[in-house]
């Protein structure tokens, strides 16, 4: 197909795609295939070959499939929008004393600028401790995160408060179900008609959406489209989206990632069902080394029963190529297909990495009772736990493409709110209608501000916490169960109340006491400094990537 187009008239094409002089057509779709222009992109891509020609994603189900139309979601939310729109923000959680200093706003301690938490009011009373939890853990990371409890309004009102904070926040983290913004497609992959909710909208911070017959749907827009922001929904696949208990187990293992206690690993899979075996790796190798990366691609081999014996393994990512819908996922098997109901996550067997890019139709309609993508992350009681925190999936027939631009910023130590916020990025500032047919129903599930390296924490053992000694000389030995992952180095840092200056730990005022790099092994020995308090942490290191910091901990010499 030829790139550039010089038109001295404008034209329709077959797509129905508007073209004027000049204009760069990057791709169109071909009955079930997409043809894309990579030189129009103006990006290199490892898998360029695989995307110049890729077959488009299908629903495909053991029975017949009904997808969740607008009106569906407007019987069950409309009393909502109806009601008149209201936010409160609460008051932040406070920090221990020892950490007092946190609860101050300052570019020191808060550099990566402002979270929104925003929450449901049907289930804000029920999920409040997990939510300050969850505060404190983000805040220790660098976020000045502010509650926001939400009731009543439409996308538009929500969009408006977002947009009305300053500054601006880098983020937005909404839990429960806050109002999904939908948009429709007249002329969807086979020229059909579809509707979904897209998350797009509440990123976008710069162009007008646009809904001319007033039916609750937007179905273009004017400007440019401009992401800056990133989304992350913790809707529950039961309740409506309100499943507090779903929610509060969500922000458990989510702190327990936190502190190392969640398992961690440096490990991915790529599982390519046999639509897209030139996918290969799916370029993972731009977030971990070609060792650490599991490939299927055989269509010999990529069956439902393998997937299931291996998603079933802790690992960090996984992607998995596969047609699906809403409700499960589907495996071509020679001339016949085999499945996996949502029924097997849910209730028989959790799935166990911690991060997942499904590259599937449907799984991540998010607003659909039991949405597949919703149990990769959500773990109701009873069977194995489920590791899963964050999955990128679509709610509609689509997902990713050019994974590159995915996974080459992960590889960087960004977060994945800040990679899907890359992502879009890189598909400019207009989107082509085979664009909008495929990336227009991704939506990021879990909480954005994590990555693989946030997990991979040492857990200190010796002393323990708030132990005092009453010996001199004051020698000491650190101790703490190692990171599981191989070739990781520690440094461990010890801070002295009042060592620096006086009446104040070090970290208050940015600065360090003692700090000792490239550690090997799992214990150091050190003289501590005078008859105080002291406290100590470590992080890893694992190749190029520090990893977090595990949590303070106390201790006090009497001598």
């Amino acid at each position: 197909m030829s790139g550039r187009i010089n038109f001295e008239e404008r034209i329709i094409r077959r797509e129905k795609e508007v073209l004027r002089a000049g204009d760069y057509v990057r791709g169109e779709v071909v009955e079930d295939r997409t043809l894309i222009d990579l030189h129009t992109l103006r990006r290199e891509y490892k898998l360029a070959q695989a995307y110049a020609n890729v077959r488009n994603l299908e629903y495909r189900s053991v029975e017949a499939i009904r997808v969740q139309e607008f009106l569906d979601y407007r019987r069950i939310r409309g009393a909502v929008f109806e009601l008149g729109f209201n936010a409160v923000q609460k008051p932040r959680p406070s920090y221990p004393a020892d950490e007092a200093y946190r609860n101050v706003k300052t570019p020191l301690h808060y550099p990566h600028g402002d979270i929104l938490v925003l929450v449901d009011s049907d289930v804000y009373n029920a999920v409040s401790n997990s939510i300050n939890q969850y505060v404190l853990d983000v805040g220790r990371d660098g976020y000045w995160a502010t509650i926001h409890v939400i009731n009543g309004g439409k996308p538009a009102n929500v969009k408006s408060y977002i947009l009305s904070q300053s500054p601006r926040p880098k983020g937005v983290l909404m839990v429960g179900a806050i109002p999904a913004a939908w948009f429709e497609l007249h002329d969807d992959f086979h020229n059909a008609h579809t509707e979904f909710p897209c998350d797009l909208y509440y990123m976008d911070t710069d162009a007008t959406w646009n809904d001319p017959d007033g039916d609750g749907k937007f179905d273009g827009w004017s400007g440019t489209i401009n992401p800056e922001i990133w989304v992350g929904r913790l809707w529950t696949p039961t309740s409506g989206g309100n499943n507090a208990a779903l929610i509060n187990d969500y922000f458990t293992r989510n702190h327990k990632f936190r502190l190392g206690m969640l398992g961690h690993s440096r490990t991915a899979m790529a599982y390519v069902d046999d639509d897209w075996q030139s996918f290969d790796d799916c370029a993972l190798d731009s977030q971990f080394n070609p060792s650490e990366i599991t490939k299927y691609t055989n269509p010999g081999i990529t069956d439902a029963d393998l997937y299931k014996a291996e998603v079933n393994s802790l690992r960090s990512w996984v992607q998995l190529c596969a047609h699906s819908w809403t409700q499960g996922h589907s495996f071509t098997v020679g001339s016949t297909n085999e499945y996996i109901n949502m029924t097997y996550f849910r209730d028989t067997n959790p799935p166990n990495a911690h991060f997942y890019n499904l590259f599937c139709c449907g799984p991540g309609r998010f607003t659909s009772p039991d949405y597949l993508a919703g149990w990769y992350v959500f773990d109701k009681t009873g069977g194995g736990m489920n590791l899963g925190l964050n999955a990128v999936a679509s709610s509609k027939s689509g997902s990713m493409l050019f994974f590159e631009d995915f996974y080459t910023p992960l590889g960087q130590g960004k977060t994945i709110g800040e990679a899907f916020v890359e992502w879009w990025k890189a598909r400019g500032p207009s989107h082509e209608l085979w664009e909008r047919r495929w990336f227009y129903g991704l939506v990021l599930l879990g909480d954005p501000t994590l990555t693989w390296w946030k997990g991979a924490v040492p857990q200190l053992e010796q002393p323990q916490r708030e132990d005092v000694f009453d010996h001199y000389p004051r020698k000491m030995q650190f101790r703490w169960d190692p990171v599981n992952i191989p070739g990781v180095r520690y440094t461990v840092e010890v801070d002295a109340y009042g060592a620096v200056n006086a009446g104040k730990w070090a970290e208050e005022t940015g600065q360090t006491f003692r700090v000792y790099h490239n550690v090997y092994g799992n214990t150091f020995d050190h003289s501590f400094v005078g008859a105080q308090r002291g406290r100590w942490r470590v992080n890893a290191k694992v190749g190029y990537k520090t990893c977090a910091w595990s949590p303070w901990s106390y201790f006090r010499f009497t001598i």
